[in-house]
Order: structure tokens, then C-alpha cells, then sequence
């Protein structure tokens, strides 16, 4: 194997055999589980450019999968394998292990094995089990805008309302490691899981609440930065209210769209004018208004993507200043 392949072999290895233990998968389970993974990776290394040959390692290889789940293990290593499925499809949607993007290998676990397990209810995680998963996959070499890693983090918990049954603190440690994997995108594309996150939060997740006013990703993109001023505002005294109410601020600011208003906008603003004072509203485009130079995200080696989610912010923003 080539050195980055060797290199993602051992540390998968590593934290494989930590997730495991947690999730109490016997010696000969784990064995038999990191053997097609293994094959899977070889499979992804020798993969060449041709359709035909892909479509056939595909096929072997799900076969494979489908003895090894339906004859050779226990059904409780299904909530074992799906993190892994999670964290193979991540890598092999980036640059890391080789340039070339190995098209039906990638459909095999994003299409077909995730899709299966993810919204299979059969599978059954315990809030600790989702934390020890989330702690497997919170560090990663690169966080691949095409994987749905994130999406697909939450929609295990989505199904399953792990949460229900999850204490404070439990939630709160398994939060802060999905936003770990947030942090470190090098580019925000949007902000549809952060989005997601918030809605998670109730009035009893104080230290979570904290953390959120807190939030910083890594690479200080600017509807981050303008999240962040959103959250650090005094909109009302309670705390929780102060929470919910900046929710459906920043909700609603990303919906700035066009170059007019839209009537769902209008609407929109006619209604939350009706429960937040006019006063905290302008406060807030203003505070937003301060990032009208983060239109554009610049990276280390000098390219520019748009920032199209702080775009948005500042229209809305924009046009309520205009309005007020």
C-alpha cells in the first residue's frame, strides 16, 4: 500500500479498536468487520479509470458485505459497521488517499450501504453508544462537502430521537464533537447542519447554549463570523428566550435571496416584527451589516470562493435596514 494509504490504515485501526471496545463487539466480530474494510481499501487503491472494472469490484464487494452481515457476525456489529461506512465514504470523497475519484466504490457506500443502514431503526444506538461514534469520527484529515458526512451523523440520531433519552451532559459532549467536525471544513458551503444543531437545543442545554454563543470554525469564513456577532447581541433578558429568538433571526436572514425582496420574505418580516421590537431588529441587521466586506472567502494559496450564506445575511440585512 501507498504511504497515505498506510498512514490512514493505522489511525482508522486505532480508533476502530477504541469503538469497539465501547460498543462491545467481540475479538472475532471486529476481526471479520476490519478484514472487508481492509478489502475495500485495497480495492480503492487499485481502482483504474475504466466503468466496467469499477462496476464489477462494486458488485464483489457487495457481496461480500451482504455474507459478512447477513452469516458471519452478530446483527448488534451493524451499529459498528455504520460509523465506519461513514468514515470510509469521507475520505474516499477527498484528496487524501489519491486524486482520482473512484466513482462506483463512492456509490456504493453513499447510495446504497449508508442510505440502508442509516434508516434502518433495527439498528439501535443508546445515547453513550452515539457518543462513542461521534468521538470516532470528530478528526479527520478533511471534511469532504460531497460525502454527507455531517447529514449523515445527524440523520442517525434524526431516525432514532437518541436524544429523548439522551442527560445534558451526554448531548452537550456529543454536540460539541459534530461541531468539532464543522470546525474543521475549510470551506462552509452553508449552514444547513449548524442549522439542524440549533434546533436540537432546548432550554435545559445551558452549557450547550453557552458553548454555541462561543462557536468559531477554523477557518473564520464570514457567515461564521457573522453568526457568532448575531449570538453575542443582548436581544432579551431571559436566556432561553434570548436564544430562540436569535434562531429565528438568523433562520430568517438566511433567506435573503434575489435582488428584492421576495413576498415569503415579506412575510416572514411582518410576522417576527410582530414579537421582536423593531429596535433589536435593527440592531441586528447592523451588526450583521459590519461583515459587508466577508462577501468573498480567500484561501491560504490566494483562490476566492463566494460566501454565498453571508450573501444572504446581508441582503436581508439590507433590506430591513431599508424597511426600518
Amino acid at each position: 500500500m501507498g504511504e497515505q494509504y498506510l498512514i490512514f490504515k493505522k489511525g482508522e485501526l486505532a480508533k476502530s479498536e477504541i469503538l469497539a471496545k465501547e460498543l462491545n463487539i467481540s475479538e472475532s466480530d471486529f476481526i471479520k468487520i476490519q478484514n472487508w474494510f481492509y478489502l475495500l481499501l485495497l480495492k480503492h487503491e487499485q481502482a483504474i479509470h475504466d466503468m466496467k472494472e469499477q462496476v464489477k469490484t462494486e458488485k464483489e464487494l457487495e457481496a461480500k458485505f451482504n455474507q459478512l452481515i447477513s452469516s458471519e457476525i452478530e446483527r448488534k456489529c451493524y451499529k459498528y459497521i455504520l460509523p465506519k461506512l461513514l468514515h470510509y465514504n469521507n475520505v474516499f470523497n477527498d484528496a487524501f488517499l489519491r486524486s482520482l475519484y473512484v466513482v462506483r466504490l463512492g456509490a456504493l457506500l453513499r447510495d446504497n450501504l449508508i442510505g440502508k443502514f442509516v434508516k434502518d431503526k433495527m439498528i439501535v444506538y443508546s445515547p453513550e453508544d452515539f457518543f462513542h461514534i461521534t468521538v470516532y469520527l470528530r478528526d479527520n484529515y478533511f471534511v469532504s462537502p460531497n460525502s454527507n458526512f455531517i447529514e449523515d451523523i445527524l440523520k442517525i440520531e434524526h431516525v432514532r430521537g437518541i436524544f429523548k433519552q439522551a442527560t445534558n451532559e451526554v448531548k452537550f459532549s456529543t454536540l460539541k464533537n459534530i461541531l468539532h467536525i464543522i470546525q474543521q471544513k475549510t470551506f462552509h458551503h452553508d449552514i444547513i447542519c449548524f442549522k439542524k444543531i440549533l434546533k436540537l437545543v432546548s432550554p435545559k442545554d445551558v452549557a450547550l447554549i453557552d458553548y454555541l454563543k462561543k462557536f468559531q470554525v477554523e477557518n473564520q469564513q464570514g457567515c461564521y463570523k457573522i453568526l457568532n456577532g448575531i449570538f453575542n447581541l443582548e436581544i432579551a433578558e431571559d436566556d432561553w428566550d434570548d436564544f430562540d429568538i436569535k434562531v429565528q433571526l438568523i433562520n430568517f436572514f438566511d433567506t435573503g435571496r434575489g435582488a428584492n425582496p421576495s413576498a415569503g420574505w415579506k412575510k416572514k418580516f411582518q410576522e417576527l416584527s410582530g414579537t421582536i421590537d423593531s429596535k433589536k431588529l435593527l440592531l441586528t441587521a447592523n451588526t450583521v451589516l459590519k461583515n459587508d466586506n466577508c462577501k468573498n472567502f480567500e484561501f491560504d494559496y490566494g483562490a476566492q470562493w463566494g460566501d454565498d450564506t453571508a450573501k444572504r445575511f446581508l441582503k436581508s440585512a439590507q433590506w430591513i435596514r431599508a424597511i426600518l
